[in-house]
């Protein structure tokens, strides 16, 4: 029976396929088992690049926890760290361009913050996650530095693994400062999908109003209906965003190693500083 419901489905899987026969391509299944050596066996002799999975997906799996256990100690880690809205993604982004540099929250579909969902996109499950981080890691030189942006263990739903996240810290910490009217003012432009659909953050709010105080949310809640989002996104950074930094990792343990100031936070004004800083 079973031998009759692979045949059915290689043949289903062979009607289906559109790949080139100069593609590689890779097979596997759970164990690395008859279903995919079964498979193999059938595409091999047709003519295609193929090559099977040494135990499976479970194989990998394994193989990619044991390498977060085992290697991580070996990466020189330097955070890029600030409050909300100070541009640390951007700066990030800037940086992989000529740096190494892993974006957590690129990778994981997410912000950061329990406003952080990013609509029409999910997060990616923990494990293909930690999959991602794994390449980033094992293509990069180990001997040089690899910038990150100063994290919750969390983002969104997905977790850094531990011995990452415990090793950040440990190299160069620079904090990038605005002033809160500026914070505002980038916060607006890089959140505009809230402002130009307002129910987006009206389900967003529901998170906040079990943990800031009643009073300072029907504050909030009320710029929000009168559509004064400036004032919105002030409150916001006072009565929640700056309150919770100043309980984070990054803002009471974490050693500066230096400061830079942003007036306007732009994509020039970061390529500056980046240039004119003889750490990076």
């Amino acid at each position: 029976m079973g031998a009759s419901i692979i045949s059915s489905n290689i043949s289903k899987i062979i009607n289906k396929i559109k790949f080139d026969k100069k593609q590689r391509i890779l097979i596997y299944c759970w164990r690395g088992g008859l279903r995919s050596l079964s498979l193999y066996l059938v595409l091999k002799q047709i003519g295609y690049d193929v090559t099977l999975l040494d135990g499976g997906y479970k194989n990998y799996r394994r193989f990619v926890v044991n390498f977060f256990e085992t290697n991580c100690d070996k990466y020189k880690f330097n955070q890029i760290m600030g409050v909300t809205g100070v541009g640390k993604t951007l700066f990030i982004k800037e940086l992989s361009k000529s740096y190494q540099v892993i974006d957590f929250e690129g990778l994981a579909n997410h912000k950061g913050s329990i406003l952080g969902n990013i609509p029409n996109k999910n997060q990616p499950s923990q494990k293909y996650f930690e999959t991602l981080i794994y390449e980033k890691l094992n293509s990069f030189n180990s001997k040089k530095n690899i910038w990150v942006e100063a994290e919750s263990i969390k983002v969104g739903k997905l977790s850094i693994p531990s011995k990452i996240w415990k090793n950040m810290p440990l190299g160069k910490n620079v904090k990038v400062i605005s002033s809160l009217e500026e914070r505002v003012r980038f916060i607006l432009k890089d959140y505009k999908y809230f402002t130009n659909t307002p129910s987006l953050m009206k389900e967003a709010l529901k998170v906040l109003k079990k943990i800031i105080p009643k009073e300072e949310f029907l504050m909030i809640e009320e710029n929000l209906k009168k559509k004064e989002y400036f004032q919105f996104v002030k409150s916001l950074i006072k009565y929640h965003y700056d309150k919770a930094y100043k309980k984070t990792r990054a803002e009471s343990v974490s050693n500066i190693f230096n400061e830079i100031y942003l007036d306007k936070i732009n994509l020039l004004n970061i390529k500056k500083a980046i240039k004119q800083s003889n750490y990076f």
